[in-house]
């Protein structure tokens, strides 16, 4: 008689997944915890943590903007506060540099200069990982036509793809952040994170 084969239930294939996925060299890629980069853009600040659900005609304004497409229409936003006062706001964006994830905080004050922009994940090698110093080139700046690797954003000799893909999530951001609070356009729909 031969033994019955078995299989795993869909739960049980995701939860071996989940740990093989913990165990993997990618989980070990993070940089900065987003509670740590937000203290670092807006020290002393309170955070208020918004999900926003964009339109169609939100997401298509924002890529045109950034000239670059939207990796989700689901958008991570925190306001920054001291007291009652609005710091500015930060956003999350995760894309794909090569084939590995990467995350990017980008804090933006009011009118709409870059605060900050500070990797928060990495799952590439270190290697194609500009220096944090780099990352300074983008403080006080706006979303412009200098805005761009090679002009106003110095390229990185080994970090071609990963600057490519950091630059582009920062101007997504500020597109983000133009469109919907500086233009007075049509909000997205808000929903508080649990």
């Amino acid at each position: 008689m031969r033994p019955m084969k078995r299989t795993l239930p869909n739960e049980a294939l995701a939860a071996l997944g989940a740990v093989a996925l913990a165990l993997s060299p990618a989980a070990a890629s993070v940089i900065l915890t987003e509670q740590q980069a937000l203290e670092r853009a807006f020290p002393g600040a309170t955070f208020e943590r918004k999900v926003l659900y964009l339109t169609e005609t939100q997401v298509e304004r924002i890529q045109k903007e950034a000239r670059s497409r939207l990796p989700s229409p689901v958008v991570t936003m925190i306001l920054a506060y001291s007291d009652d006062a609005l710091l500015g706001r930060a956003y999350l964006d995760t894309h794909t540099v090569r084939t590995m994830p990467e995350t990017v905080l980008t804090a933006v004050d009011p009118s709409g200069a870059i605060r900050a922009a500070l990797v928060l994940q990495f799952a590439e090698p270190r290697d194609y990982l500009p220096r944090e110093k780099w990352l300074e080139a983008f403080d006080g700046r706006a979303l412009d036509e200098e805005l761009w690797p090679g002009r106003g954003i110095r390229r990185v000799t080994g970090a071609t793809l990963t600057v490519q893909a950091l630059t582009e999530a920062v101007r997504r951001s500020l597109a983000i952040d133009r469109i919907l609070h500086r233009e007075q356009s049509a909000p997205a729909r808000w929903e508080e994170s649990p």
